[in-house]
């Protein structure tokens, strides 16, 4: 029972409410409710009976009000009122709101007493709603009937319990009266307690008697009850006779707690304070953390919901600050791009050795990972593709299945390279799906389902896509004749020094080793370029339909296509075009600009072979660099302008395997075409077609399958959008404490004001 005294200028007055706090299986409402049980009560006679009727309710939660009021004293004892249904004790709280100018602003508890003869449960319970109710900053007035040894005072030592030091324990003996004029051993304790002789406390104990059966039969009013006590304790011994008579009385002991429940406020007003704002800001900070409840239309809350996942989807495929998938495919690209130039043949313009000995062949080509292909095996190669052609032709099939042979690995390589892409993209969306959509697992696992069927299905269109595009490289192909010209000018040019750099039997030739002692070694010979006198007639290209028809001298091998033509010859390409070709030093026009009378390089100039890195007897030429800087500059004053040190290659005579190395030559600059276009093609189709495609249409694809335009939008997104029960029940219980905590702090601000 709670009382809840306030002085007031009006008449005296009583309202009793009945608090519930716990359902009927014991655990806390969400929400505290009072409830008023019965008008206000202007008589002091009735407040008795209205107790009993508010203890019969508290006891019978299942009985209504307008029952219990009607009831008489003595239909209250009945067993319609106490039946088996009735609760032996109850959380329930009955409030009595006292109102009058004789009273003192004061708010106390009146607790049940403890019990020990009951079932274990309910003394439990009893004992544990005591206690609930000692702890914090209250003060704990402990009732000690004197008809019982205070040593099996219980109360006493659950307040000791909860109040250790006893700053809020306040000792209260009663019923002193009942203590016969022969219980002198008994008075005589009690006298020294109250004294503080035996079982002191902080602030001591105070001693009331309170009108017994007959006197509250007569009805006397609470100053004849003062009266009546203060006669009692100044005619009774041993009372009369302490050293503590301010001890003795009510009007003493209210006069005491005032005192003291100042004191108690004045001390813990400010920290209470500053635990509930503690408490308020945690609450605030948890709500805060929690997704705000969904109060709009649910449908379009759920477009929002989409329109934002796609929104952030498109930031991190576009942008690379979002988020790491543009760098991660950009690596991809790059791995993509190594993989295609590993595939690159791996001409060797040697025999082969009988026996090959690893890491003994020559190596033209450092970044390929293919299997070395030698003079011999293209040799081979052009013998095994011979069919109707006329002599000294190469075949155009044979060239078309060397390309064929490097690109073979080119789908596997895209394919790893798509895997990895779609990899990236599902990693970027499975995040993007946990971030928008986590509050609502039913919402989650189809939009993750959802997800997955637009990137399998774009995954697939992709790839009908990337199909052609290898498909098309499988056919030789390109307009981009100068670059094919110079890329197969390059390594026809590469393929020859390295020829040139060798013997015969593709050992390095033998150089005698010379010191600054020694005589300088005879200049060599020099590579003599003679321009043919008649026009040579026009040479098909490897890459040509056009069968040569020119004769070569008896001992050219018999697949061997001529290739001494000069810098000035004209070739047909690949689909009958001409392209022109450099022509000779010394023909009658120039590739570079010179006039028909230019001296040729025989009769002005020697050009040292060229040494490598692999030629195990180095030679000491210290005026190599000059004599090449001499020829290209005695070159730049002839009008032959643009030649470099790289030229040179081209000067070197043919060989027996001028024919393979030319077709070396032709394949190899053909793959520098075929490679750029893959490397370039692969991805950008990729981004486009699917990671690109993928962003475009997402928010199209999730409103067509959540059916948001349907008539039946509303309920389905309401149940795609309930949410979690943890989280709703933690969100609940939160704001209930939020309301808890925002009435305590008005409270206190209140109180503080006051």
């Amino acid at each position: 029972m709670e009382c809840r005294l306030s002085c007031s200028t009006g008449s005296w007055s009583c309202q009793i409410f009945i608090r519930r706090e716990y359902d009927s299986d014991g655990n806390v409402l969400d929400k505290v409710v009072e409830t008023p049980f019965g008008h206000v009560i202007t008589d002091k006679k009735n407040v008795e009976l209205a107790l009993r009727r508010a203890q019969v309710a508290v006891l019978n939660p299942h009985l209504q009000f307008k029952d219990i009021l009607k009831a008489s004293a003595e239909d209250l004892t009945g067993p319609h009122f106490d039946s088996s249904r009735s609760l032996k004790f109850s959380r329930d709280t009955i409030c009595i709101d006292l109102e009058g100018p004789e009273l003192t602003d004061l708010d106390f508890v009146d607790l049940p007493g403890l019990i020990q003869n009951a079932e274990p449960s309910t003394v439990k319970l009893v004992e544990d709603m005591v206690v609930s109710h000692i702890k914090g900053n209250c003060l704990i007035l402990v009732a000690l009937p004197m008809t019982d040894d205070i040593e099996n005072q219980m109360a006493l030592r659950l307040a000791r319990q909860e109040d250790p030091d006893g700053k809020r324990t306040i000792g209260v003996m009663t019923k002193p009266d009942m203590l016969t004029a022969g219980s002198t051993k008994a008075r005589e304790m009690w006298l020294d307690i109250i004294e503080g002789r035996r079982h002191p406390l902080a602030h001591g104990y105070y001693c009331t008697r309170q009108p017994d059966d007959a006197e509250r039969a007569k009805e006397i009013t609470s100053n004849e009850a003062r009266a009546i006590e203060a006669a009692f304790f100044s005619t009774t011994t041993p009372w009369s006779k302490s050293t503590v008579k301010n001890r003795f009385g009510t009007g003493h002991l209210v006069a005491s707690l005032s005192q003291l429940l100042i004191g108690i406020i004045n001390e813990t007003l400010p920290r209470i304070t500053g635990e509930a704002a503690s408490k308020l800001e945690a609450c605030n900070q948890e709500l805060a953390s929690l997704p705000e409840e969904i109060t709009e239309d649910p449908a379009n809350y759920m477009l929002k919901l989409i329109t934002g996942f796609c929104d952030n989807i498109t930031r991190s495929v576009e942008s690379g600050l979002d988020s790491q998938l543009v760098h991660l495919n950009r690596d991809t690209y790059a791995e993509f791009k190594v993989a295609i130039r590993k595939s690159a043949p791996n001409f060797v313009p040697a025999v082969q050795p009988k026996n090959v000995v690893s890491g003994n062949s020559s190596i033209v080509d450092e970044y390929s990972e293919e299997k070395p292909f030698y003079l011999s095996d293209m040799r081979e190669h052009i013998k095994r593709s011979i069919t109707r052609e006329l002599p000294n032709n190469v075949p155009f099939s044979a060239k078309v299945d060397l390309i064929t042979k490097f690109q073979a690995g080119w789908e596997a390589a895209t394919q790893v390279c798509f895997n990895a892409v779609r990899g990236h993209v599902k990693q970027m969306l499975k995040h993007q799906v946990a971030r928008t959509f986590h509050r609502y697992e039913k919402l989650e696992g189809h939009i993750r389902i959802s997800v997955e069927e637009i990137v399998e299905s774009r995954f697939d269109s992709c790839n009908l896509s990337l199909g052609p595009v290898l498909s098309v490289e499988a056919t030789p192909y390109t307009q981009n004749g100068h670059y094919l010209s110079d890329s197969t000018a390059k390594w026809l040019a590469i393929f020859k020094e390295e020829r040139a750099s060798k013997g015969s039997n593709g050992q390095p030739p033998h150089k005698k080793r010379r010191t600054n002692n020694e005589e300088k070694a005879p200049t060599p010979a020099p590579a003599t370029v003679v321009a043919p006198a008649p026009a040579p007639a026009p040479k098909p290209s490897a890459f040509s339909f056009a069968k040569d028809t020119t004769q070569e001298a008896s001992a050219t091998p018999a697949f061997r296509m001529p290739v001494a033509e000069g810098f000035g010859a004209v070739s047909q390409g690949m689909f009958g075009a001409p392209t022109q070709s450099p022509q000779a030093f010394g023909a009658s026009s120039s590739a570079f600009g010179a006039p028909s009378q230019a001296p040729t390089l025989a009769q002005k100039f020697s050009i040292p072979p060229p040494t490598t890195a692999t030629n195990p007897i180095q030679v000491v030429d210290d005026g190599r660099e000059k004599n090449i800087n001499d020829a290209l500059a005695a070159l730049a004053a002839l009008g032959y302008r643009g030649i470099t040190e790289a030229d040179f290659g081209k000067l070197i005579p043919p060989d027996e395997y001028e024919t393979e190395i030319q077709v070396m030559a032709e394949v190899r600059g053909y793959f520098q075409i075929a490679y750029k276009r893959v490397i370039d093609y692969i991805p950008s189709l990729i981004d486009l077609l699917f990671v690109k495609a993928i962003a475009q249409n997402m928010q199209d694809f999730l409103i067509t399958k959540l059916s948001l335009g349907t008539a039946d939008a509303k309920e389905r997104c309401a149940a795609y959008l309930a949410e979690n029960l943890t989280v709703v029940a933690r969100r609940k219980e939160l704001t209930i404490r939020k309301e808890r905590l925002d009435e305590v702090k008005q409270a206190l601000q209140a109180f503080g004001l006051s």
